[in-house]
This record gives C-alpha cells, structure tokens and sequence, in this order.
C-alpha cells in the first residue's frame, strides 16, 4: 500500500488511522510453545491469537496499570473507559 503525499488517505483511499503495522516481538520458545497450544485449541492461527491478545492487554486498565508500575512509568496514562471502549488520557 502507497501513500501519496502527507495526507490522510492511502492510495486505495483507506483512512491511515485504520491501517494496521507489523510489530514482531521476540518470544521465548516457552512462550511461542504456549501461544501455538492456546491457537490450536481455539481453532486459530497464532499470529491472530496474538493479535488479539495484545489489543486485549492494550484495552484493559489493569493490565495497562500492572506495566505502568512494573517498569515504574514517570509520565503515566490514565486509562479511562469510555462508551464501552478504553482511551487513554
């Protein structure tokens, strides 16, 4: 997908806030042991399920406080729910 100029659609005119990016942590076997056993019981691939266990982590305030304190955030977000949907202020 191309995008022209600054703007805020892509070529095939799709909204760039919509637009996904690849983003590939580095797991431990343990951990990529876990989540292929967690996707074949769920009938899903792993990348999905990791997708979406990552957007549940990203969207669930006390996940999102438990690593703020974790690594002992200075500049701290406030997760706040708001229609049914986490936004962060």
């Amino acid at each position: 997908m191309r995008q022209e100029g600054r703007g805020g659609k892509t070529k095939n005119g799709t909204d760039r806030s919509k637009r996904t990016n690849a983003v590939l942590p580095k797991l431990t076997d343990d951990s990529i042991f876990k989540l292929k056993r967690l996707a074949l019981a769920c009938g899903q691939f792993h990348t999905h399920l990791a997708e979406d266990i990552l957007e549940m982590a990203l969207n669930h305030p006390d996940i999102i406080n438990y690593f703020q304190d974790k690594y002992k955030a200075k500049e701290r977000i406030l997760p706040v729910r708001k229609d049914g949907n986490v936004e962060y202020c």
